[in-house]
């Protein structure tokens, strides 16, 4: 064999392997560094005038942008993160208490509830008619929810530390981001040898799409907190103005989101003999409230980002199921990058022979 040959095949399995262990190590602690990376680009701005105010003490800048972020965005995750925790201890305690005495008991007790058993009376006779049993029926039901919620309570109490450590480590590794973070990309382009057009274009997008994002997510939040809002107004329900700020706040958590705050009005409204306002508040909870980021955020994302829905539909869904929550900020990152390198290919690919590449 080419000596040459077998040095550049050893140096690229060797890349490979390195590459590999670099991923297997930093794979646990991937979503708190992409979230701090996201914050920390978006926020770039800022970091540079409060270092010009701080006369270049990197340290100085860095540890107060931090600061401010932590006050402003994660104090308050933390907090409500808390009181999700002791109110998940709490329903799962009860819940506990209520299967150990049995299901049939808890449903007979639901089932004679004088908000509900006038329902169930209207609804009893078409139930017969087509000869299903609706005790038989709701019985499961009742069962797998109640088993879901046990389920997702002891989840958020098991991976509360494992929340924690990565908050930590996302606010260490934002604070190196502000101090290091423009060393680290100068010395990263020196290494990657790209013409200076593409780079340019690469970090124009990169800003660009996670700024998109970050005001999308935003954006939707305070859109759904404001439905939120409404629905307890239009409901009779006290301190709408608050509860819609929990709402806008709890959008942040996948899948439950904004259901943890008008699920227990809507309960609340169904124990005080108030049926129909409840079932409303339902209605537009799961239609309206839950239901519209789906729509309005790949709208804001599209608008801001100056990709086209489509795309942002596809990396938004897509990088959430192969991601999880920050798969909102991976997955159109992902495809914006992929349309930007198609795009510098089909330039290649017409551009004159012997023109200038630099």
């Amino acid at each position: 064999m080419d000596r040459t040959l077998y040095t550049t095949l050893l140096a690229y399995s060797f890349t490979l392997l390195l590459a590999y262990l670099l991923c297997t190590i930093l794979a646990p602690f991937v979503g708190a560094l992409i979230w701090a990376g996201a914050i920390g680009i978006i926020t770039l701005p800022l970091y540079e005038k409060l270092l010009t105010l701080c006369k270049g003490r990197q340290i100085a800048a860095a540890a107060l942008l931090t600061a401010a972020v932590v006050l402003a965005v994660i104090l308050p995750l933390v907090g409500l993160i808390f009181t999700l925790s002791r109110e998940a201890a709490l329903a799962y305690h009860y819940l506990e208490n209520a299967t150990a005495s049995g299901y049939n008991a808890a449903l007979g007790n639901l089932l004679q509830h004088p908000a509900v058993s006038p329902w169930l009376e209207r609804v009893r006779p078409l139930m017969n008619s087509l000869s299903l049993d609706l005790d038989a029926m709701l019985l499961p039901a009742v069962k797998k929810g109640l088993a879901t919620l046990l389920n997702y309570s002891t989840g958020i109490l098991k991976n509360f530390f494992g929340f924690l450590f990565n908050l930590i480590l996302m606010v260490i590794t934002l604070f190196f981001f502000y101090k290091d973070g423009a060393g680290f990309f100068e010395r990263f382009w020196l290494v990657v040898t790209i013409r200076n057009g593409l780079k340019t274009t690469i970090i124009e997008t990169v800003h660009r799409v996670l700024g998109a994002v970050m005001y999308g997510i935003v954006l939707t939040c305070l859109v759904q907190g404001t439905l939120g809002g409404l629905g307890f107004w239009a409901a009779g329900l006290p301190s709408p103005l608050l509860f819609g700020a929990l709402m806008s706040i709890c959008a942040l958590i996948p899948l439950i989101g904004t259901a943890l705050v008008w699920l227990p009005g809507a309960l609340y409204l169904l124990l005080h003999e108030q049926t129909l306002p409840a079932l409303l508040l339902v209605v537009w909870g799961v239609v309206a409230v839950s239901s519209i980021d789906n729509i309005i955020r790949p709208l804001f994302i599209s608008g801001i980002a100056r990709l086209h829905i489509l795309i942002i539909v596809l990396g938004v869904l897509g990088g959430v199921l192969a991601f999880g929550i920050t798969g909102v900020v991976v997955g159109p990152m992902i495809l914006a990058l992929v349309l930007v390198f198609f795009e510098e290919y089909r330039r290649e690919r017409l551009r004159p022979e012997g023109r200038d590449h630099l």
